[in-house]
């Protein structure tokens, strides 16, 4: 399986999942789609009409049971964790209804014209840089109701370059014109599963078929390479229907209904954010004195209005406007570094992001607003005086991003996540 993996980008587990058993995961979300529970759900053009429908992780918390025959199978996860060689975390729960005439028009598919990969710093569900896809199909993926194809190699054409010292910038391949991308069929049957490298080329054919075409698409991170963007949010009905050797691979939950989905509105789960602004020195930016105290710069956090189900969570539209409107700062992109207690109480949660400028010690322009840019010895001093809001806490994040390192002090591989 590893030597098969490194050189085309895939393996296919075949009979992975007993018949019984796809059954067991497939039947409450397909009753999902047919009843218009799903998070692409647009009564104007609504399944079963040819189109393609997505629904996203709400379904675990109505249903948690089928997290075993999923995300927890025990087939799947040993497998993704011994290709990465470490512990995986589920990035994404996303199932794609397509029913017959999908994908298909008058003009007629060009095969080659859907390769893509999922390499997305945009995306809570796409911006790292170790990660695969587990997909689940819910029936045999036919020529007539459409294979999911791939693209052999492909996926090392995309390179991870050396981190600056806090992210790692990503080359990105350009997929090339339909006609010179090589792609093959995997024959993926009912209780087959297919992992795949998240930099791995890869398409779907449209459904000339006459039954439905539904399968799930899960993507796991590596522990040790984080989403730029943050983690999508999960029910914690799921974590806690998980075994303890499986509870590793859902760390990011709520119990208030607040997780990622579409319901009319976007809703992602994050609700404010803080921010460790770093200068080319090595210099943190407090706002506020000794007199009155420092704090990090922070914000609410909104989801994008017109974001879908793969683009929730993503609040970094609002707190990069937050950040501008608070200092007058420009920043162009931001990386995660973990979620914290939000200051509503509850279940509400604050996602703590870092990034680097490339000057020294710049001038705020926001109106009057006091700030200092200190040192880390300074951080120290002020926080033992009692002059930094939750000045342990400050210092732990500031750590974990200049040391490139996690809350359990592992080492990890950031990169850059947009709006």
């Amino acid at each position: 399986m590893q030597s098969a993996f490194e050189k085309d980008g895939f393996f296919v587990i075949r009979g992975a999942l007993t018949e019984a058993e796809v059954d067991r995961l497939a039947n409450p979300i397909c009753r999902a789609f047919a009843a218009g529970e799903y998070d692409s759900h647009n009564p104007e053009k609504a399944y079963p009409e040819p189109g393609i429908y997505s629904m996203g992780p709400k379904i675990l918390g109505e249903h948690p049971e089928i997290a075993s025959v999923s995300l927890a199978h025990p087939t799947i996860v040993r497998a993704i964790e011994e290709l990465f060689g470490e512990p995986a975390v589920l990035a994404q729960y996303w199932s794609i209804m397509r029913p017959p005439g999908a994908g298909v028009d008058e003009a007629g598919f060009v095969p080659g014209s859907g390769a893509h990969f999922d390499y997305k710093p945009w995306r809570c569900v796409g911006s790292f840089v170790k990660w695969m896809f587990a997909v689940i199909p819910f029936v045999d993926y036919t020529e007539d109701v459409g294979p999911l194809c791939v693209s052999p190699g492909s996926y090392h054409r995309t390179t991870v370059l050396d981190s600056d010292g806090r992210v790692h910038p990503v080359d990105a391949a350009q997929v090339p014109p339909a006609a010179d991308v090589e792609l093959v069929d995997p024959s993926l049957k009912k209780g087959d599963v297919v992992l795949m490298h998240g930099f791995c080329w890869h398409e779907a054919r449209p459904n000339y078929g006459t039954t439905d075409r539904a399968g799930l698409y899960m993507k796991f991170h590596a522990q040790s390479s984080p989403p730029a963007c943050g983690p999508w949010i999960y029910p914690s009905a799921v974590a806690e229907a998980l075994p303890d050797e499986y509870r590793h691979l859902v760390p990011h939950h709520r119990a208030d209904g607040q997780c990622a989905s579409v319901r009319g509105e976007p809703v992602g789960g994050i609700d404010e954010a803080q921010l460790v602004i770093e200068d080319a020195d090595g210099r943190i930016l407090l706002l506020g004195d000794e007199s009155t105290g420092y704090t990090l710069p922070g914000c609410t956090a909104a989801e994008d209005s017109g974001a879908g189900i793969l683009d929730t969570g993503n609040v970094m539209g609002s707190v990069m406007a937050g950040a501008k409107s608070a200092t007058g700062l420009d920043l162009p992109w931001l990386s995660w570094l973990l979620d914290v207690p939000g200051q509503l109480g509850g279940d509400s949660r604050c996602r703590v992001y870092g990034h680097r400028l490339l000057e020294s010690a710049p001038a705020l322009t926001a109106g009057d607003v006091t700030y200092r840019w200190l040192t880390g010895a300074e951080i120290e001093s002020a926080t033992a005086a009692g002059h930094v809001a939750g000045g342990d806490e400050v210092r732990r994040w500031i750590g974990m991003w200049q040391n490139q390192v996690d809350e359990e002090g592992c080492a990890v591989t950031r990169s850059f996540g947009v709006p």
